[in-house]
Formats: structure tokens, sequence, C-alpha cells
């Protein structure tokens, strides 16, 4: 039996969906090279755009193909390390029409070698020590010279990834202490897993909801401790001078120096890469000088990690612009806004003061720098206010407003919903520019932002134990109270609300009538008849009530 390029798409779709099926569980057992929960995310997704063949092709052929998809696709550490272990095999099965034992041994040498030289300082205990390991299992089973059919010889791989999975533990600390195994490499095992079922003609189809599984401890790390804050992630699709593979070099030698965690690959047509660093736009602005951005991906780490120990939600799938998508508006006015949110009540307010564009995005669903500048472009305006309304996207705002060349772009940074809706309703069209800017700023440090959301685990936070259920209650993003009941937790809340005069409460997407009225009536008999309250649609995702108090 050999495998065809047929076999082999259908192979490594199996594996993306059998990727999707345990992105949680991969997620959970995230804390190196920082505990941010996100390898089952990235890894599914450098995968997902891989597809089946409609017809017969060579294995060379599909290979490469599929290495392609996966390097334009990858985000994350881990995820572009994948990505280059389909490279290094599309590259060793160049030429292969089908591929037999040695083929595949062959392939597997050249992805853990392909994965390992574009890593600056490889680290044992993680994904590229599976890989290893499984590309020397291979050799040496080739090397016997056995019977091994192709079923058996997939099966022995699997079988020594796993091995070496349950040793990482013992060669990285920070896994042992978290009490997990490494999530890349069990990202990897995943990945023949469902090659294999694939192979034996049980394809894994994508469950509707994705397994959990024994979460890492993310409180026993402290967020201090991530020294490069913003993992930083692009492709330059590259300019004509610097054409073909290893052109590169001296962006290579930048991006090394640039943080930790770096990975780089120097294709033909793009380059690749992938870093942790203190000062995103140095990186972007170096990488502007070999060719164009063709997608960018900046994340706060220290927010990422903070979120999961508070207990919010694993981050969204979220699909990158791509340049070719973005139609440019031409200026009809001097002033236009850029907002980010989610739920159709608040994106509603948002137009209704005077947005022109909206990104959908906020706390879990963090959009890419892309997106923010194909809303830029989008709107008809030769100044553009761009307002994050989540502080983990103010970098990725502020990154977009250094890319963009042809309008003026501003960023406001706007911390919350209820800090953006202070700084629309502060804005004057007939006032300059720096009235505008010192107006707008000086609204938003006068909110007072309030949300109401729970619990999804048990955490301990700023030193005390937080249980799985109880309702959460956050000013200005710090938790300053929890309870199971939700109107006590409110009702502590209160406490940041005595100087109000005005309060505006927007309902989430979860929030019957009954529960919006009983803590509209609980604000009122707390905070008195001089307190005028606002309850709005706001249609929000994880929070149950966000309030903006002015």
């Amino acid at each position: 039996m050999k495998i065809t390029g047929k076999q082999f798409r259908k192979m490594v779709v199996s594996a993306a969906n059998a990727l999707d099926n345990n992105q949680s569980k991969i997620n959970d057992m995230n804390v190196f090279p920082v505990p941010d929960g996100d390898t089952g995310l990235n890894m599914s997704m450098t995968l997902s755009t891989v597809t089946e063949s409609k017809g017969e092709e060579p294995i060379g052929e599909a290979a490469s193909a599929i290495a392609s998809a996966a390097l334009r696709s990858a985000r994350g550490n881990s995820g572009v390390i994948l990505s280059l272990f389909f490279r290094g095999m599309g590259k060793a099965l160049k030429d292969v029409k089908t591929a037999d034992c040695v083929d595949l041994a062959r392939g597997f040498r050249g992805g853990a070698t392909e994965a390992y030289r574009a890593v600056s300082n490889p680290t044992e205990g993680t994904i590229l020590t599976v890989m290893r390991t499984c590309a020397e299992e291979a050799e040496r089973l080739v090397d016997e010279k056995g019977s091994l059919s192709i079923d058996g010889f997939m099966d022995r791989l699997h079988r020594k990834a796993k091995e070496t999975l349950a040793k990482t533990p013992d060669m990285l600390p920070q896994l042992k202490q978290a009490g997990v195994v490494d999530a890349g490499g069990m990202g990897f095992v995943v990945v023949l897993g469902g090659m294999i079922l694939a192979l034996k003609g049980k394809p894994v189809s994508k469950k509707k909801k994705a397994s959990g599984g024994e979460a890492a401890v993310f409180e026993s790390f402290n967020t201090e401790d991530i020294v490069f804050p913003y993992c930083t992630e692009c492709i330059v699709t590259k300019s004509d001078e610097f054409k073909g593979e290893g052109t590169a070099g001296a962006l290579r030698e930048f991006v090394l120096n640039a943080g930790d965690s770096a990975v780089f690959v120097d294709d033909a047509e793009i380059i690749k890469l992938h870093v942790h660093t203190c000062d995103p736009g140095k990186v972007l602005s170096e990488a502007l000088k070999f060719g164009s951005l063709f997608t960018v991906k900046i994340e706060n780490m220290r927010e990422q990690h903070t979120g999961l120990v508070a207990g919010k939600e694993e981050p969204k799938k979220s699909r990158p612009a791509k340049a070719e998508e973005v139609r440019e508006a031409k200026p009809e006015k001097e002033y236009g806004f850029v907002s980010v949110c989610t739920g159709e009540g608040i994106t509603t307010v948002f137009r209704d003061l005077g947005a022109d564009s909206i990104v959908v995005g906020g706390q879990t669903m963090n959009p890419s720098t892309s997106d923010v500048l194909a809303a830029i472009a989008k709107t008809p305006s030769n100044v553009v206010f761009v307002l994050p309304n989540n502080k983990n996207i103010c970098m990725v705002a502020q990154q977009a407003a250094l890319i963009e060349k042809k309008k003026k772009v501003v960023v406001i940074p706007t911390h919350s919903i209820q800090e953006g809706t202070a700084v629309m309703m502060a804005f004057d069209p007939d006032a300059s520019l720096s009235a505008n800017e010192e107006t707008m700023n000086a609204a938003r440090e006068s909110v007072i932002s309030i949300s109401l959301t729970h619990a999804v685990r048990d955490s301990v936070v700023s030193g005390e134990a937080v249980k799985a259920g109880e309702a959460l209650g956050l000013v200005k993003g710090k938790i300053k109270a929890h309870d199971m009941s939700n109107a006590e937790c409110i009702r502590a809340l209160c406490a940041y609300m005595r100087d109000a005069s005005f309060l505006t409460v927007f309902r989430g997407a979860d929030v019957s009538d009954e529960y919006a009225s009983e803590i509209e009536a609980l604000l009122s008999a707390e905070l008195g008849e001089s307190v005028e309250i606002l309850v709005v649609e706001g249609g929000q995702p994880l929070y149950d009530f966000l309030i903006s108090a002015e």
C-alpha cells in the first residue's frame, strides 16, 4: 500500500478536525512558553484552510499545497512550528507520486529538521521533541527492513509520540509545576491520531463542541513574569528584490534579537515571522522593508493570562482581513470613527452616535491589526478616530495607526464600551483635531466602567479564592467584588457609583426581562432618586451588565 495525494489531503483534514474537537483540552494545558491558553486555537486555525482534493494528484504536489496553506494560516508558536513540519514534509516528498514507509520516514525527518531550524532557541520537552523522536522512530523502523504496513508504521509513530509526550513534564519544570504535559506536543499527538484514523477509513469529523480536559494551574504563574508581553505575527509578501528562499537574513537577525520565542520562515514568495517582544511596532516597521504586510496579529499575553486566572473563556476564532479584500473609501468629511464592539444593541448605540465602521471584537474576541486597517480604509474621512474599547485591543489599534499611511489615524485608548460611548458623546464635529482629542480623552477618564460577569473556573485572584459560577464585579477591569448572589455582587459595586448622577446599563444577551428589572430596582434603591438610570439592550456576550457611571 502507498499513500496518494488525495489520501494525504484527507489525512490532514482529519487531523485538522481532530485539533478542532480537542481545542479546549489543548488550550487548558498551555503554560509554555507563556501561560496564555491559546495553543489549541492556534494549531486548529493553522490547519483550518487545508481542503480535500477533488481528484487524484501526486503526494508531492499535495504536500506542497498543504504546507503553503498551513504557513499562511499559522498562528502562535505551536501553529507556526506545525506549519513548518508540513513544509519540511513537502520538501522531502517533492516529485514523489505515491509514498511508502521510506518516503514517509524521509518526510518526518524533513519536517522535524525544518521546525528545529526555524526556532531561535529550540527547547526540549515541547512539540519539537515529540516531532524529533517520531522522526528517529520512523528512520529506525525503516532501517529494520521489516514487512511493516503503512498503517502499522503510523501506529508505531503515534505510540512513540504519546510516550514522548508523557515524559515532557520531566524535561520542562513549568509543565511539572502546572501538572500537565506540553500543549503543543499534545496537539501533535492529536494530529497523528487524526491522520491515522483517515488512513484506516475512519476520518474524524468536527464536533459541535470541543471536548474539555484537565486544566493547567494558571494562577501558579505571575503575569509579571511574562517579560516580552506582545505576541507579534505577520506574513510579508516579498517585494521583487527579495523573491526567493533565504533572502531576508537581515530581518531574521532583527527578529531573533527583538525578544524571545522567535520563529522565522523565509519562503520564496513570503516571510512568516512570530516573536514575543516589547515593541511590535519596530518589528512591523522592519518587516515593511522587505515587502508588504499581508496579515498582522498582535496579542497582549499579560492580558490573556490575567483573563484566564479571572475565569474568562478562551479566545474565539477570527479570520484576519486580507489586503486584497479591503476597498478604500474616498474622504467625504473631515472626521470619522472606527469602533470595536460586539452585541447588536451596543453596535446600534455606536452607529447612532456616529461610528462609520464597526470591528467585531471585545473580551476573548480580539480582532487583528488587519481587521482594524480594513475598517479604517472603509471609513470615508481624512481623519479616523479609532476606539478599541478594550485594554487588550489598544496595542492592535496603535499598530494599525502606525501602518496606515494614507489617512490620519488617532487612537483614543478606550478600555471599555462605557468609555467608548462617553468619548463619542463628547465629540464636536466643528472643533479642531487637538481640541477634540483633549475633550474626548477627558471624557474617557471621567467614566467609571463597571461590569458583572461570572467565573467559569475556580481560581485565585489577588489572594482571594473565586469559585466557578460566582458573580464577578469588575471596576475598570479589576475584580472588586464576588459573590454567589448576583444581587449581592451588584450591591457591593454600588460603593463605586455613589458620586454618579447618571448610569447607563447595557444588559447582556442572556439577561431576562425579570433579571434586568430586578437589577434596575436594586440600583434605584441603593443609589436613590438623584441618580438617573437608563437600561439599554446591549446584547453583549460574557457580561450580564456593563454599567457606565458618569
